[in-house]
Parts: structure tokens; sequence; C-alpha cells
């Protein structure tokens, strides 16, 4: 009798660990996706030149990734950055001009992140760092003259958190010139995660996702926009249409007249999966509309310059384990949609 409550025991002790991992590794997933490591392949940030013509991305070869220029089609694929082994280069944005891009080199151990913020011209000369050695840089943009860069610092990194609060944590909105002088600290609400940054062409508004902790330990995850000149950020909450508090990512439109996001959901084959859809919706959080219907994971909505259209990521193997990241163009009537395939070099491991 012993033996077998033993066995029972064990038995249902090994079931709750398993249950417990597996909710833990899906909740982790759902805020902290730009952490997991890419072993190979296409990564998950993009950024697309002015004219719409080129797009810059980063390529992971074991491991490590590297920024890649190509033509919107995926042809004429070229190596701009050499990262060190057991670096990647991530999050390239252009210039207003497209003669500059900016990225971010991160070194990832165990036990902490390391990720500093770099500028240099579109062929990859001229290199220059711009952050500090103690600063954990989440994102950063420039500004609409070129003048100036808008950044996502984290406070401290935490690698024993679960969920959101594992990773880089309180986070906050600053400013920068392009030359490293003149540091600004814009926002003081040291929320656990921001991400996605976006502004206007007018350089009036600044958007970006936040991760906060609620009532009762709840986690949030929501859009704002940064007024500029009033110099403070409102949330834009989606009426209608989609889970408001799952908010992964998004993207303000040129204009500021639109937001493009990715937003979780119930899927509705399987209700034990969250999955995120990309959607729009207006400054005010109305006329919320349904771009894509995937059922996987969506993210990195990027407007186009000319045209009514979006790039945006899609995860493959999403709830199936590694990242399989895959870039698409569609209008946002959710009309001619088009796979883009990156006809890639040969990887060259050459250190920066």
């Amino acid at each position: 009798m012993k033996k077998q409550t033993l066995k029972l025991f064990t038995i249902s002790l090994i079931a709750f660990v398993i249950i417990i991992s597996v909710l833990m590794y899906f909740f982790s997933e759902r805020f902290t996706r730009s952490w997991i490591p890419i072993d190979h392949g296409f990564g998950d940030t993009v950024t697309l030149s002015p004219d719409d013509e080129k797009i810059v991305f980063p390529f992971y070869q074991s491991g490590d990734g590297a920024l890649y220029q190509a033509n919107l089609d995926g042809t004429e694929v070229v190596q701009l950055t050499y990262p060190r082994q057991n670096e990647s280069h991530v999050h390239p944005r252009y210039s207003r001009n497209g003669e500059k891009l900016l990225f971010l080199s991160q070194e990832k151990t165990t036990e902490n992140l390391k990720q500093s913020l770099y500028i240099m011209s579109r062929d990859g000369s001229e290199l220059m760092r711009l952050s500090e050695n103690k600063e954990l840089i989440i994102d950063a943009i420039f500004s609409e003259d070129d003048k100036k860069i808008y950044y996502l610092g984290a406070k401290s990194y935490n690698s024993g958190g679960v969920g959101p609060k594992e990773g880089p944590v309180n986070v906050d909105l600053y400013s920068i010139s392009v030359t490293g002088e003149n540091k600004e600290r814009l926002t003081e609400t040291e929320s656990l995660k921001k991400r996605s940054l976006s502004i206007t062409e007018d350089g009036k508004k600044i958007g970006f996702v936040q991760v906060d902790e609620g009532e009762e330990g709840k986690t949030t995850s929501n859009y704002f926009v940064y007024d500029n000149e009033q110099k403070e950020a409102k949330m834009v909450k989606p009426n209608k249409g989609v889970i408001s508090d799952l908010i992964y990512s998004g993207r303000i439109s040129p204009d500021g007249s639109l937001i493009a996001f990715s937003a979780g959901s119930a899927n509705p084959r399987k209700k034990s999966q969250t999955i995120y859809e990309l959607y729009t919706m207006d400054i005010n959080g109305d006329k919320v509309e349904p771009v894509t219907s995937f059922r996987t994971f969506i993210t990195e909505p990027t407007f186009f310059h000319q045209s009514n259209r979006v790039l945006f990521i899609q995860d493959q193997s999403w709830t199936k384990g590694q990242a399989n990241f895959k870039l698409w163009a569609l209008d946002l009537n959710g009309e001619r949609i088009k796979s883009i395939t990156l006809q890639m070099p040969q990887f060259s491991g050459t250190a920066l």
C-alpha cells in the first residue's frame, strides 16, 4: 500500500512539475520573445529604407546575428556588420534621410545581458558607439530631423525573474544626440518593459508598447503614445475586437493617424493557446480592424513610407519550440499579401 501511495505521489509530482514548466514557458513567451536565442535564420526585427526599396535585418548563424541589407524582394543581399563570437547585432533602424543606420550590439550570458547602441553609415562604415558600458538599451530610433536618437533603456537585468519580470526591467524613454551628447530622460515610469519604438514624420508623437504589473500581480501590456510637445505619454486602448492587455508590439504610422499592432487572443482551434494577429486602430483606439489570420505569432509591423502597406514578421513555429521567423508584406486592408524570401550569401564570421 505504501509503495502504491509513493508511486502515485511521484507520478503526481512529475505531472505537476511538467504542467508548471509548460505554463511558465508560455507565460514567458508572451512577453519575452525578443530574448530567446535564435540559432539560425532570419531574426525578429527589420527596418525599411525611406524610399521603400531596401530592408536591413539580422540573420543568425550558429547563434550569432549579423546585419544584412537587401532589396525589398529579398535579392542582392549584402552583409553590413561582422559581430564577434557570442555577439549579435539586432534592432536596425534607418535614419530619415536613409544615410545612416543604428543598431544594438547584444551580448547575452546566463546571468546578464549587455546591449549597446551603435550608429553607422548605411554601407556599414563609420561605426560609432553611443551608449555607455553600464547602459542596457532595448530599442532605438532616429528623430524626425536625424539630429537625435530616442531609445529605451533598462535600469537593471533580472536573470531570476519569471515571464515579464525576467530580463531587462525598469525601462524608460531617453533621448541623445547623434554625437553621443545631451542625454535626456523623457519618462520616469520604470515600467517592467517597454519596446517597439516608432515616431511620426513630424516628430511630435513617439509610440511604444509598455508592460506593467497591475492589481493582484496581473501583468498587462498596452500601447502608449508619448507627446513630444506636452512631454507626457497616454495609453491608446483598442475599444473592441482584441484582448487589449496582451499587445506585444506596435508601430504608429508616419502621419500619426494609425497604429498597427500585434495583439493576443485565444486560439479558436485550441483554447489553451494564445495566438497573436496583426490589427490596426486609429490614434484614439477606435476603428479596430484585423489584418491577418495566421493563428500563430505576428510581430514587428513596419509601415511603408510611400504606400498603404506594412511589413510584418511571422513566427511559423509559434507554440512548437525554436522560433522560425518569416517576413511578409501586405496592404493594410489585408490584400496583396506577399512573402519575402531572402537570398542569403555565405556567412562570414569576421569580428567587428
